[in-house]
């Protein structure tokens, strides 16, 4: 697996708990099964493309 997608889904999994469980419970609102399934597929590609710009910004890096 290419370490920029195994990093996004690692970043992915991160905000989707932040986002989609401890806020919410901190807020004091119910958690929905609608929502948090919904929240699945969101956070997976805002993961990966937050992976991909690391690698993206990291390669540009070692150019320079």
């Amino acid at each position: 697996m290419k370490k920029w997608l195994r990093s996004g889904l690692v970043w992915g999994g991160v905000l989707y708990i932040i986002a989609m469980i401890i806020f919410p419970l901190i807020d004091g609102e119910r958690l929905s099964y609608h929502k948090i399934l919904l929240g699945i597929p969101f956070w997976i590609v805002i993961g990966l493309v937050i992976g991909y710009l690391f690698e993206k910004k990291k390669h540009h890096k070692a150019k320079n």
